[in-house]
């Protein structure tokens, strides 16, 4: 039976096509009237394309000349490249050599006259370049606490280097680039000052507004800060109508959703949320200015990044985590707080939380070597932050503390302990330490699954 299959299959395809055949036909014999030509079928092989593409129309056949295809195909030209070194020796053998090679022998070196001429080959020198030395410099310099980790410090990753998407090897240096980066894209004081119509309070009414939609399209944290990190760089230097206000937020929190998120929104979607008060155009223009006014570099770190990190340095549990992400969001309405490095606003929040809700927690030293901020330091910085949390409840804006009084939440924007005569005292400059510490409610492995 395999034997008559593959004599068939044979058959069929060394026969010649019945259309190519039947050339003659009267299809043929009408072109050749109407055109005065000849046609000249070709027959078409197996599984070559049914189109008459192959087809050739002449004007007398009896010129056509076909010059036969060659059996051999002529051998490539060999190209030979002259190797130059400095060394005379190694240049009159390479040009023996060559001669040798074009007379059609075979070179014979031996194995001694090998090293010899690899001997006189000068070696490339593997020392650091003297730009590689000075970043070398800079980056111990400014980094040598990070390198080792003291004695009364936990080693917060000792735990984890079993799991490889915590990167214990090197998260240390990720950290030391990350404060680089703050520093590189950091925002300055009074950032608004050279505006003539985006003032203090636009941004505030921004911002509130921005929160309600990123809550309501349901993006991750990181774009948020994302959007407001973008907003306030863009400002610092350009000067913004106040009919463009709007749409350089919206058009912020676009770039933001396209950066972090896997499904962002659409366009018409930011679109609807402006009232239809742009078009897309608009939106893409704006952010061919916002991109080339930001030089395309969008790798400014976020507070969370740092959050996360400093929240697993004091054994947070999810409530602890979630009230810091709640004062670092209030930040972000603030004008006072837009120029503090995301870094100082996570190291900030995390204080006065753990002051607040702690159950007596201090900023000992593993906090203070992780997070790069002595507890002094961070005492003007906290007493600011409780000024906005006790005139929260009475501000106009209201989306942070909405957002963050849901069940999702843990309903944290509304916990007690906010208004306490402890946020009071901070607030007006007085810090009381407690002796007891904090006992983590969770394990290492449980804390790193709820902080995010």
């Amino acid at each position: 039976m395999d034997i008559a299959r593959n004599r068939f299959t044979s058959n069929l395809l060394n026969k010649p096509n019945i259309e190519n055949k039947a050339g003659q036909g009267m299809l043929f014999k009408r072109s050749a009237i109407s055109n005065g030509s000849l046609v000249n079928q070709v027959k078409r092989t197996a599984l070559q394309p049914t189109t008459n593409i192959h087809n050739k129309v002449i004007n007398d056949a009896s010129k056509l000349s076909l010059k036969p295809l060659k059996d051999e195909l002529p051998e490539p030209v060999k190209r030979v490249c002259k190797a130059v070194d400095s060394t005379a020796e190694l240049k009159a053998g390479i040009k023996n050599s060559q001669s040798a090679t074009e007379l059609g022998a075979k070179p014979v070196v031996g194995d001694n006259q090998v090293d010899k001429v690899v001997s006189r080959i000068p070696r490339l020198s593997m020392k650091p370049s003297g730009i590689a030395e000075v970043i070398a410099k800079r980056a111990t310099k400014n980094f040598s606490s990070f390198s080792v980790i003291p004695q009364d410090v936990e080693n917060i990753d000792e735990n984890d280097e079993s799991n490889v998407f915590l990167t214990t090897d090197y998260v240390n240096d990720i950290y030391k680039y990350l404060r680089h980066l703050e520093a590189k894209y950091q925002i300055k004081p009074n950032c608004l000052m050279s505006q003539k119509e985006y003032t203090p309070k636009m941004r505030s009414i921004l911002i509130d507004w921005l929160i309600s939609i990123h809550y309501q399209f349901h993006l991750t944290p990181e774009t948020l800060y994302m959007t407001v990190g973008i907003l306030d760089r863009f400002c610092q230097n350009e000067n913004i109508a106040k009919n463009k206000v709007q749409l350089v937020g919206i058009t912020s929190m676009f770039i933001a959703s396209k950066y972090e998120e896997i499904y962002p929104p659409e366009m018409n979607d930011f679109v609807s949320m402006c009232d239809n008060l742009y078009h897309k155009k608009d939106i893409i223009k704006m952010e061919i200015a916002i991109l080339k006014g930001l030089k395309f570099e969008l790798g400014r770190p976020l507070p969370l990044h740092f959050l996360r990190r400093m929240s697993k340095a004091a054994h947070a549990d999810a409530v602890i985590h979630t009230m810091a992400k709640y004062l670092m969001e209030l930040c972000l309405i603030e004008y006072e707080c837009a120029h503090w490095e995301p870094s100082l606003v996570a190291a900030t929040a995390l204080y006065t939380t753990l002051k607040i809700i702690g159950e007596g927690s201090s900023w000992n030293a593993t906090l203070k070597f992780y997070s790069q901020y002595g507890e002094e330091q961070l005492h003007p910085y906290v007493q600011t932050l409780c000024k906005i949390i006790l005139r929260a409840p009475t501000s106009k804006y209201q989306s942070c503390r909405k957002k963050y009084g849901s069940t999702k939440l843990s309903r944290i924007s509304k916990h007690p302990e906010l208004e306490s005569h402890v946020v009071q005292d901070m607030a007006n400059g007085i810090f009381r330490s407690k002796k007891t510490s904090h006992k983590p409610t969770a394990t290492t492995q449980e804390t790193s699954e709820t902080i995010k």
